[in-house]
């Protein structure tokens, strides 16, 4: 599913942000080279990313996860409110006209503002049943679902879809001390 030339780009921003810690491990993957990376590929073209940017970044985690999780529109709306960016219809590189969110703001705020208009976009076109946590035992990830049936529940099917299909394989295979005497 697309959501639209701006959204689809940047939905990305918001899912890798929350999933930049991972709870599994307590590995916090978020640091200034990372964080430059994210907002570089989604047309940040302001200052490299600081330490102290990566600290109000991973602020912006706990809101975010609130829109995937609760499917917190709200969280969304101020989000955008509070990141000083305003919205802008424009038309460039031969695509029709589509809302950008503009201004002169610091990279936290930046990211906080495209982040959450993204998962707007995605609310508004595709609803919220879009929004998912992964259904990975131990795995916190969030992420949009794209599928046209919208039936996709892990982050990743190979990894974390994998390992439950193995589990479960591996469960049905168990041989009850019942069945053994009977065969």
């Amino acid at each position: 599913m697309r959501f639209g030339d701006y959204a689809d780009p940047v939905v990305t921003l918001a899912e890798d942000v929350v999933n930049s810690y991972r709870h599994s491990v307590g590995v916090d993957d978020l640091s200034p080279a990372v964080l430059t990376s994210l907002a570089r590929a989604r047309g940040w073209t302001g200052a490299d990313a600081s330490p102290a940017d990566v600290v109000a970044v991973r602020s912006l985690r706990s809101p975010l996860r609130a829109v995937f999780e609760a499917h917190s529109v709200a969280a969304a709306n101020e989000l955008v409110a509070s990141s000083g960016l305003v919205p802008e219809l424009v038309e460039h590189d031969g695509l029709s006209w589509h809302l950008h969110l503009t201004g002169a703001v610091a990279l936290p705020a930046w990211v906080a503002g495209q982040a959450a208009f993204a998962l707007l976009a995605v609310v508004e076109q595709g609803g919220v049943s879009r929004l998912h946590r992964c259904a990975g035992p131990d795995c916190h990830a969030v992420f949009v679902d794209l599928s046209r049936n919208q039936s996709r529940v892990f982050c990743s099917p190979a990894v974390c879809g994998n390992r439950v299909h193995v589990k479960a394989h591996r469960a049905r295979k168990v041989v009850s001390p019942r069945s053994r005497g009977s065969a």
